[in-house]
């Protein structure tokens, strides 16, 4: 049995359990449609990794009250964040979980951060999976993803800018 340092929280709630708490109502917007930066480095970043099925970017934006989904391959595109997702960027938290309602994903939330090395939110990153890959290896590959689109990101405030790659 594999064990897990400590430092990382296991929950059984994950980005995909996240949309059961969507308000009644809300419209949320087109991955296709988000021509912003932060976008097209959710787009490089699939199309980088065959591994990965789902990419989610979080954070407070400028002039925004609420933390939100601003980039991701899902058309979930404004989706207010869960509380894990808030613990992730606030708290520095690692969430490790399979998905409950798919075993074929491992999903991985790490703090985002910008090129100063500035915590700017949360990256939601959910991994094919099959039983017995080893977690703490899908947990490193999270941490180089982040920390490859980190060396492209300024500011928090430049990933709302429109796309420019």
């Amino acid at each position: 049995m594999k064990t897990t340092p400590p430092t990382i929280i296991m929950a059984l709630t994950g980005l995909a359990l996240g949309a059961a708490n969507l308000c009644a109502g809300q419209t949320l917007g087109k991955a296709a449609d988000n021509a912003i930066y932060a976008q097209a480095l959710v787009n490089q970043t699939m199309a980088a990794n065959p591994d990965l099925v789902v990419v989610g970017l979080h954070a407070i934006l400028p002039g925004a009250s609420n933390e939100t989904m601003f980039a991701s391959n899902l058309d979930r595109i404004g989706k207010k964040d869960d509380d894990d997702d808030i613990a992730v960027a606030t708290e520095r938290k690692t969430i490790l979980a399979p998905n409950l309602k798919d075993p074929g994903r491992f999903e991985v939330q790490v703090p985002m951060k910008d090129a100063g090395g500035d915590i700017i939110g949360a990256i939601g990153l959910v991994f094919k999976y099959h039983a017995g890959d080893d977690e703490v290896r899908l947990h490193v590959r999270a941490l180089a993803i982040r920390d490859a689109l980190a060396r492209q990101i300024p500011s928090l405030a430049d990933m709302v800018k429109p796309a420019r790659l």
